[in-house]
């Protein structure tokens, strides 16, 4: 089986830099959410400590790294916060103070690198940020940095400008089939063409969703964004239903309704969007496309766009953002 689906090129010279001694100390991986840029890097270490390892002992080595306990990997994501046992809006400048620690610490197996993985560097507040630069201004020999983004634009134009900038594309059908066959292998056509569709190719964001569970909300935002009477009992129905989601699932589903209007207000540009995709189910948009205009369209982006950065940075009332939303 390959290290990784569609990205053997950039897999193989990071692989070989590295290998070499002349990887940069930093690295920026950016790309749409779900295509896998963590799932990259945690293969590059894997196949990285088989080339470099004794046979005998690469398996002790691949089983720290399964479960996130090597002690030369540290990968810094947003924490739980122990008062109220949810995500944090942020990584904070603690999380890169101990990374900076880590860094100068006395490495307990000499002969491999430190790794540190920030998934996803668009998660750091302004002072984790500036504490990171300085870090990269700096870098420590034998230390590696691996940033995962994926809105590159929301970082610091400085930590760019320190990193090795690799940009993965979004999978193609048969890339994006061949990586849901190994969690699904049983999956029928249709749904891989409306799982591929309605992700732009991202298998990430469905790994944790059944199919009949995303094809239903898919129904329901339709219905939401077509409905003329937005406070009708089943839209209050819908509303109470997406306000129950974490963060992380709403910005999903989110996702999707941006592709419904984007998809619609194509349609109403007269793209003939049979030749974009391939479910069936997608084409349905085509059926309500004539119920809503393009100022409408472009009103509900507005807001979305506006919107969204606030509801999740500061954990906003998502029942209220929803309402705004179908009232705008």
């Amino acid at each position: 089986m390959k290290k990784v689906i569609g990205f053997d090129q950039e897999f193989d010279s990071i692989l070989n830099q590295l290998l070499d001694n002349k990887l940069s100390n930093s690295l920026l991986l950016s790309g749409n959410k779900g295509i896998g840029k963590k799932y990259f890097i945690t293969q590059l270490f894997e196949e990285y400590i088989k080339k470099i390892i004794e046979s005998e002992k690469t398996h002790h080595h691949l089983s720290l790294i399964k479960n996130n306990s090597h002690p030369n990997i540290k990968i810094v994501e947003k924490e739980i916060d122990e008062k109220t046992k949810k995500l944090k809006n942020f990584i904070i400048i603690d999380q890169i103070r101990k990374i900076n620690q880590f860094s100068f610490e006395t490495s307990i197996i000499e002969n491999i690198p430190k790794f540190i993985v920030i998934d996803s560097a668009d998660d750091m507040n302004l002072n984790a940020s500036n504490a990171l630069l300085k870090i990269l201004e700096e870098p420590k020999s034998n230390t590696y940095f691996f940033l995962i983004s994926h809105q590159p634009s929301s970082l610091l134009p400085t930590i760019k400008s320190r990193c090795l900038k690799i940009n993965l594309s979004n999978h193609n059908y048969d890339n994006f089939t061949a990586i849901i066959k190994i969690s699904n292998p049983d999956m029928d056509g249709e749904t891989k063409k409306f799982l591929y569709d309605i992700t732009n190719g991202s298998p990430g964001l469905i790994n944790e969703y059944e199919f009949d569970e995303i094809l239903n909300i898919f129904e329901r935002l339709i219905n939401l964004i077509v409905d003329k009477d937005p406070f009708s009992e089943k839209n209050n129905d819908t509303i109470k239903f997406l306000s129950g989601f974490d963060n992380e699932k709403l910005k999903v589903f989110i996702s999707i309704i941006k592709f419904i209007l984007i998809t619609i207000n194509k349609i109403k540009l007269g793209i003939n969007i049979t030749e974009n995709y391939l479910s069936k189910s997608i084409l349905k948009i085509n059926t309500i496309s004539d119920k809503i205009t393009i100022d409408y369209i472009q009103r509900k982006l507005d807001y979305l766009i506006n919107n969204e950065n606030d509801l999740f940075t500061f954990n906003l009332d998502k029942k209220i953002f929803m309402i705004n939303f179908i009232s705008e």
